[in-house]
């Protein structure tokens, strides 16, 4: 009975560590094609230079497969030296699609709506930091377009909050038409300079910044924190952490100094057509500084709008 039962458990375990080797094997194999580099027949340029970097993403050198003559709308080449360039690059999980010839169409941009997404992307940058000034964007297609791609019309231009932070990255333009969508994927580049605030000393905690304590400096448009200081308003802004000196200001490092705060008691004054006040104690319900518009609750649990006009003292609107 122990020599069957230990017999099961033999088994089970066998079959336990079979399963475990094949769900190894799949997931190895799926990693693999994540990262496999497929070549296509046709290709959307708009550049005489083409570089492996505009076809794939995830390539990071800059290998040049082709300068094309000017004034030609379709160059090919073999799909060998494609394969051979992504080698150069270090990969080797590579399938071409191609059937042993690449077209590079660089009329194609015409259709996609190259200036519209450029402005596009302008226009959100600017947006996201007003003191940018922009050199030149470039967009490369990264996917190839249907064969009825010229019944499509540009939707909507979708950059991320993180693409924002860089100087290059991914964007997707969504294109509609009368019975479906489709969603293409861009590669951009922007140059351009910023002006950013550095801290000039060493800035302790709890200390109200003052114009000695930052400079501001203009700098390449590379990489960007998170929730940079864009602006430093007369509003009196008070340090939450230690900061070291040379580091980018960002919002995080700092708090708005307020005549009113959060859930604390104030005083509200409510003027009469007549002339007369009647003042009652209130909460606050947000922080506010000098004219600013909050809410207060009294104690009968009624909402009012205020003006914040002094510490703990707002005028009921």
């Amino acid at each position: 009975m122990v020599e069957h039962n230990l017999a099961k458990v033999g088994v089970a375990s066998s079959n336990l560590v079979s399963r475990s080797i094949f769900l190894l094997l799949i997931l190895f194999f799926t990693l693999q094609g994540a990262d496999k580099f497929i070549i296509q027949k046709r290709y959307c340029v708009d550049t005489q230079k083409v570089y492996l970097d505009q076809l794939f993403s995830n390539i990071h050198k800059k290998i040049l497969l082709v300068d094309m003559p000017t004034n030609i709308k379709e160059y090919k080449i073999p799909s060998l030296s494609i394969v051979a360039a992504l080698k150069k690059a270090g990969k080797s999980d590579i399938a071409d699609g191609s059937d042993g010839v690449v077209t590079f169409d660089t009329q194609c941009h015409v259709s996609y709506g190259k200036n519209f997404i450029i402005n596009a992307l302008k226009k959100s940058f600017k947006r996201e930091y007003p003191s940018i000034k922009i050199k030149s964007v470039s967009v490369h297609p990264l996917n190839s377009f249907p064969k009825n791609f010229q019944n499509y019309k540009i939707a909507d231009v979708e950059i991320s909050q993180n693409a924002l932070r860089r100087n290059e990255g991914t964007l997707c333009v969504v294109y509609k038409k009368a019975n479906g969508s489709i969603r293409l994927y861009f590669k951009f580049k922007i140059q351009a300079q910023i002006t950013l605030f550095k801290a000039k000393n060493n800035i302790t905690n709890g200390k109200i910044l003052s114009l000695k304590d930052y400079e501001p400096e203009t700098v390449n448009f590379s990489r960007i924190p998170s929730n940079i200081l864009k602006e430093i308003g007369s509003k009196k802004l008070i340090s939450r952490t230690f900061i070291k000196k040379g580091s980018i200001l960002t919002t995080y490092m700092f708090k708005k100094m307020t005549l009113v705060r959060k859930k604390e008691p104030v005083t509200a004054i409510l003027k009469e057509d007549d002339g007369l006040s009647l003042e009652f104690s209130a909460t606050a319900l947000s922080d506010g500084d000098k004219g600013d518009e909050i809410k207060v609750i009294n104690k009968n649990r009624k909402i009012f709008k205020a003006r914040v006009v002094d510490k703990g003292l707002v005028e009921i609107e």
